[in-house]
């Protein structure tokens, strides 16, 4: 993990000074009808305090969105990683046939700011975020084809993002029932996660390897958590390569309960245990569309705490944001009506202007304070 985590050269330092200049001209920003101040941004880019404790601190790379001079500056100087959508309807949309279009343009962006990649995610729904193809047919493959769809496809995906991508999302949701099914059915559960994450360490020995999962909207959950831990023991125990294991956040302040910090803290404990890291994967906290501002402060409040706990426990070695301003949305489309409800959530750290609400205090602050 502290590998390829450079030091923050003075042209990066000129570029965010530039970018947080021009931010701080808007002196306010609107929820609902209510006016709030805006958040002041930092005099050094957030990722400077990330940099110098060898921390991921990343955010959901959104390709619709390199058009926006803002948004990519915001990107290239506050964050060291960026999340990489290469799933497999993505990547191979046709048998056999590759497209890379996204990998080589993202690789080209992140070496160009001192970045890093994490892939997302070599296994999950086919159904969904895989290619009509494999969805169609798969469920009637022979164990030995999807065997070898399985090492082709992640060999060829890892081995194309080379060391511009420092971990992959290996195989994501396996506890949400049926998502990751067909692969399950074909090649046996957990054979097909164990084959996939075998096959991820051939094709890059040095990057980082995590499982990953959502464990509810109020917290984690504990019999969730357990069953994911019971199964990391159960995979290493046979030698399978997992790295790390990775948690969703995406928080409901309304509905979270008391204890989400003590339950955040015993799921980096128990992944201490069973001997491997956890980062916390896709970070935003979903506001009631009405909320007023002391929702926004509950969003701070919320994001600080759980970066700050991960901060202070050195099992804990990244945060990715899941997207940076409130109106753009990552994994819906723009006419998906939920993507519009996901909008009106103003989940991310951000505003509709890209400028810094009070959420982004709360990061600042814990990433100032450090381990």
């Amino acid at each position: 993990m502290r590998v390829g985590l450079r030091a923050l050269g003075k042209q990066r330092v000129w570029a965010a000074l530039a970018v947080l200049l021009g931010m701080s001209c808007a002196l306010f920003w609107y929820a609902g009808n209510t006016q709030v101040q805006a958040a002041a941004p930092s005099a050094e880019p957030l990722r400077s305090y990330a940099d110098k404790m060898h921390f991921w601190f990343g955010t959901a790379l959104q390709g619709l969105f390199w058009g926006n001079a803002k948004y990519t500056q915001i990107v290239s100087t506050q964050f060291n990683s960026g999340v990489s959508m290469t799933l497999m309807g993505q990547t191979q949309p046709q048998p056999g046939k590759y497209d890379f279009h996204i990998i080589d343009n993202q690789s080209e962006f992140a070496r160009k700011h001192d970045m890093k990649l994490f892939g997302v995610a070599l296994l999950y729904r086919p159904g969904a975020a895989g290619p009509a193809w494999f969805a169609e047919s798969c469920r009637t493959m022979s164990k030995e084809k999807m065997d070898s769809l399985l090492k082709e496809h992640i060999h060829a995906v890892v081995t194309r993002g080379g060391d511009a991508y420092y971990g992959w999302e290996v195989v994501n949701e396996h506890l949400v029932p049926g998502h990751n099914g067909c692969w399950s059915k074909v090649l046996g559960d957990p054979d097909y996660i164990a084959k996939a994450f075998r096959y991820a360490r051939e094709a890059n020995p040095k990057a980082q390897l995590m499982l990953n999962d959502g464990f509810g909207h109020d917290g984690i959950d504990k019999e969730r958590a357990k069953e994911f831990f019971e199964l990391i023991r159960k995979l290493k125990a046979d030698n399978v390569p997992i790295d790390v294991a990775g948690t969703q956040m995406h928080l409901r302040p309304e509905n979270l309960r008391p204890t989400y910090v003590e339950e955040f803290k015993s799921f980096i404990e128990e992944a201490r245990k069973v001997g491997v890291q956890v980062q916390v994967t896709e970070m935003d906290v979903m506001l009631p569309p009405n909320g007023g501002p002391e929702m926004l402060q509950k969003q701070k409040e919320i994001f600080y705490n759980i970066l700050h706990t991960c901060l202070k426990d050195s099992n804990c070695t990244g945060f990715t944001l899941w997207g940076t301003g409130d109106h753009l949305r990552n994994a819906r489309g723009g006419n998906d009506p939920a993507g519009d409800d996901f909008w009106k959530q103003r989940p991310n750290i951000y505003d509709d202007n890209l400028e810094p609400k009070p959420a982004y205090e709360g990061i600042l602050q814990a990433l100032k304070e450090g381990r």
